[in-house]
């Protein structure tokens, strides 16, 4: 692979791209940079897990700056300079608030997922406790409560899960857009909503496609010593944002600057 990070990265014809062009597209820059873009990858990781074991308060203040960051690393290398960790965190610097605003709804949803999903589980403890009281000794009819108790809790799961995952899904691009929106914060979390609208086929296929070849580099790190994800993981994360960026660039109108800019780099 090739390993010059000046070489401006291929940006992509104006016409608007499809899913699988900009998997391509994607692809191809992470070769251009591997292993500084895996770096990034891998830290950007590790900050999101450290921020996870303080809960769900700190994971808030700190994964929509931290993306917005990564957004800043994808998009610098993708106009031709170098992928550099230092500029995960510029996010911090330069658009925390923005990416605060842009990923509340995110945020929010979270919380509420949390409180129903705690409090849910609490009913279900309460309700098998006060069947088992009431049953007087008939195993039976315990067992079949809590049985149809869990498939309850179970279905209720299922549902707040596909409702946070369409949430998270329209507000994906709004860690880009925070760039585009200086001060604009519920600018950029409008942005991100409408052009998911706009394109929820093809998102909704990014999705599949990536979770799919997101759990098999999951599956194939567990089999290397059980550590390799340490290696795909990350790689597989650099792809999927170079890949939305992709998009975003091409679906707002920006695949014209992209092109310019890997032209002046190659001129220079």
């Amino acid at each position: 692979m090739d390993d010059d990070s000046s070489t401006a990265q291929p940006a992509g014809p104006a016409a608007p791209l499809g899913v699988l062009e900009a998997m391509s597209l994607g692809w191809r820059l992470l070769m251009s940079d591997f292993w500084r873009l895996w770096l990034v990858g891998l830290v950007l990781l590790m900050v999101a897990w450290a921020a996870g074991m303080f809960g769900l308060p700190a994971a808030i203040l700190v994964t929509p700056p931290l993306m917005a960051g990564l957004f800043y690393v994808v998009a610098r290398r993708m106009d031709g300079g170098p992928a550099e960790v230092g500029d995960l965190f510029r996010g911090f610097k330069e658009r925390f608030a923005e990416s605060i605003v842009a990923y509340l709804p995110v945020s929010l949803g979270s919380v509420v997922f949390g409180v129903i999903m705690g409090l849910s589980t609490w009913l279900l403890i309460m309700l098998c406790f006060g069947l088992a009281a009431a049953a007087e000794g008939d195993d039976a009819a315990v067992a079949l409560a809590v049985v149809a108790g869990i498939l309850v809790f179970l279905v209720l799961e299922g549902i707040l899960v596909l409702g946070l995952s369409l949430l998270v899904l329209f507000f994906y691009f709004a860690p880009a857009a925070v760039w585009d929106h200086p001060g604009e914060g519920w600018e950029a979390a409008k942005a991100s909503a409408r052009l998911v609208r706009d394109h929820i086929g093809s998102m909704l296929g990014f999705v599949v496609l990536f979770g799919v070849i997101g759990l098999a580099a999951h599956l194939a790190g567990l089999l290397a010593c059980g550590v390799g994800w340490l290696f795909t993981t990350p790689a597989v994360t650099i792809w999927a944002y170079a890949t939305l960026l992709y998009l975003y660039r091409s679906w707002t109108g920006q695949a014209a600057a992209m092109t310019r800019a890997a032209t002046t780099d190659d001129s220079g």
